[in-house]
């Protein structure tokens, strides 16, 4: 055995070491040396030829050797520096890449991205970040928002005329799982004009497909608002729709089981074009209230759905950029992705993209490769219920 293939394992004092070194500022505060961490020994991973991000770069030199270190213990530092050089750079043209405004079934950004090799990798990624950052908890007296914005059709075939109308729903949880949860749900007047102009639906139809959905605000213990409340929400009740404390707490961590468990959802005997397990998973993460090591589980169950691909390395979500895993059934009339932020583990949204002229309402003039629905979330802590956030 060589030299050059012999590899000492780092311990925990020693890698704390080498990045202090590197960013010296950051020793008081913790977290920004684990997410660090976590970066060097992703790079660490790539140097020992394991799946790991790949970006182009201009070649790094060795930094100088600081004072007192260890020359046995240089060459680790250097080489895993550089490869932290290279996944920053990846990660920051990720984030600056990427097409504006509405999503669009491909990405448009002319600027290099990250590029992912399979679904598994980018999965793993998600995973991966999730397990070390994990869930922030909801400070004492506090709530977590969950802000979800969907974008749905609304068309009509006798007047010819068709648009994505957006919703605003919003839900405040308590520190206090079993506490009172405040629900709202709300139309925005925003619209996206897919055939026809407001002078278009100006009939009494149109007028009534326009009102399609509705408004209101309930309030319940643990979440568990009435079922016509969940159904104004594009939700139902059930453990993966508006999951209870306990219900969490029972799904398996396992991918596997977790996968084999929601295969055997009713709601795919029901639906089967709904998107299968992907969809299923993506009910589960929008409710906002998934645990980071369940999310884990989630994300790792997800990589396991036949015939997933990554739709687009870049993909924007009403302004937020995640990479697109989706899922055609076997008709291919249509895309159902999923956009996760692989760099923080958290889920963005879901999309669904019509590839027949038309689409599902049959509207002549909906051109192929049009998104017909989506939905982004955010989270954020805010004070009080009822009260959104800056930034929001």
């Amino acid at each position: 055995m060589t030299e050059d293939n012999v590899h000492r394992l780092w311990t925990d004092e020693e890698l704390d070491e080498g990045l202090i070194l590197m960013r010296p500022g950051e020793l008081a505060n913790r977290q920004p040396l684990a997410e660090a961490r976590n970066t060097l020994l992703n790079a660490v991973r790539s140097l020992e030829g394991r799946d790991t991000l790949v970006a182009d770069t201009d070649p790094v030199t060795e930094p100088a050797r600081k004072p007192g270190l260890p020359a046995g213990r240089r060459w680790w530092l250097s080489a895993a520096a550089a490869a932290v050089v290279v996944v920053a750079v990846g990660a920051t043209v990720a984030s600056t890449g990427g097409d504006h405004g509405a999503p669009s079934a491909q990405p448009t950004s002319s600027v290099p991205a990250v590029k992912f090799a399979s679904v598994q990798q980018a999965l793993d990624k998600a995973a991966d970040m999730i397990h070390v950052t994990g869930e922030a908890p909801i400070p004492a007296g506090k709530f977590r928002y969950t802000e979800t914005r969907g974008w749905y059709l609304v068309a009509s075939q006798e007047h010819q005329f068709a648009f994505l109308a957006e919703e605003l729903r919003q839900i405040w949880q308590p520190s206090d799982f079993d506490s009172e949860w405040l629900l709202k749900i709300g139309q925005t007047g925003n619209k996206q004009w897919l055939l026809g102009n407001e002078q278009t639906a100006t009939t009494t139809e149109g007028q009534n497909v326009n009102g399609i959905r509705q408004s209101g605000e309930w309030r319940a213990r643990g979440g568990q608002f009435p079922e016509k409340a969940l159904i104004f929400a594009g939700r139902g009740a059930g453990e993966w729709s508006a999951p209870t404390k306990q219900q969490l707490a029972d799904l398996p961590r396992d991918p596997q089981q977790l996968y084999d468990l929601m295969l055997k959802d009713p709601y795919l005997a029901n639906k089967p074009r709904g998107g299968g397990v992907l969809a299923v998973a993506a009910t589960l993460l929008k409710t906002g209230v998934v645990p980071a090591d369940l999310k884990e589980a989630v994300y790792r169950a997800v990589a396991k759905v036949p015939g997933l691909k990554i739709t687009a390395q870049v993909a924007n979500l009403n302004g937020r950029k995640g990479v697109a895993l989706g899922v055609t059934p076997p008709d291919g009339t249509y895309l159902y992705d999923i956009i996760v932020d692989c760099d923080t583990g958290e889920f963005i949204g879901e999309r669904t993209t019509q590839f027949t002229p038309g689409g599902d309402a049959g509207i002549e003039g909906i051109k192929a490769d049009t998104v017909t629905s989506y939905s982004s979330v955010r989270t954020a802590i805010t004070d009080q219920a009822g009260t959104v956030p800056a930034g929001n």
